[in-house]
């Protein structure tokens, strides 16, 4: 519920970006996939554009379109979720 009411708080003003960090730490899977939906859903509601910076390759793979991926400050990779398959980082 805390993470809901964060979202709801930080989209309130009808920002052009949101910005979510670590949005499923510490939740369980099944609510972690929750969040997701809740966050798919914003930003396609509210024609916005959100960063999400996670390790969780599920919610990766389930809600990114567009990923890149940093290593002690350098970009290793980036493409779509499609490709990510494909390329060969190891983290």
């Amino acid at each position: 519920m805390k993470k809901r009411v964060g979202i709801a708080r930080a989209i309130v003003n009808n920002p052009n970006y949101l910005f979510c960090d670590e949005p499923n730490s510490g939740l369980d899977p099944q609510t972690a996939t929750v969040i997701d939906e809740l966050i798919m859903e914003i930003t396609h509601e509210f024609d916005m554009t959100t960063i999400v910076v996670t390790h969780d390759m599920n919610s990766v793979m389930g809600i990114g379109e567009k990923i890149m991926f940093l290593s002690k400050g350098n970009k290793l990779w980036e493409g779509s979720n499609q490709d990510i398959m494909d390329s060969g980082v190891k983290s």
